[in-house]
């Protein structure tokens, strides 16, 4: 997801945190991932039965985080795509608070989700 590692490293701004790691990494409370570790579980999004939950599919496509997602939308100005996060993200230190609000209420709710099994 990080297309450019220089402007990323001197973005000036900002820390990389627990659910931005997330976020950028595909690894945490996404089914996909937890499978990995217990092959009993489904990989499957309870939302969307033929499609995979990893990060891509929660953060950008899945409904269940679709009033988030559009939350965040409305204050970038812009469509969030995995091809957009970064450079969004690069360019201002608002943009990269509100994506990482954004993960932390996603990671937070899924977590939640992964307990009430």
């Amino acid at each position: 997801m990080i297309p450019n590692i220089v402007e990323w490293v001197q973005r000036g701004h900002e820390e990389v945190g627990y659910y931005l790691t997330q976020l950028l990494s595909g690894h945490g409370y996404f089914k996909s991932h937890s499978q990995r570790y217990d092959n009993t579980l489904s990989a499957l999004c309870p939302a969307c039965p033929s499609t995979i939950e990893d990060a891509e599919h929660v953060f950008f496509h899945c409904p269940r985080f679709h009033e988030e997602r559009e939350s965040l939308q409305q204050v970038l100005q812009e469509e969030i795509e995995p091809e957009n996060i970064i450079r969004l993200m690069l360019e201002t230190t608002g943009n990269w608070l509100v994506v990482a609000s954004f993960a932390q209420s996603v990671i937070t709710r899924l977590r939640q989700e992964a307990q009430e099994m």
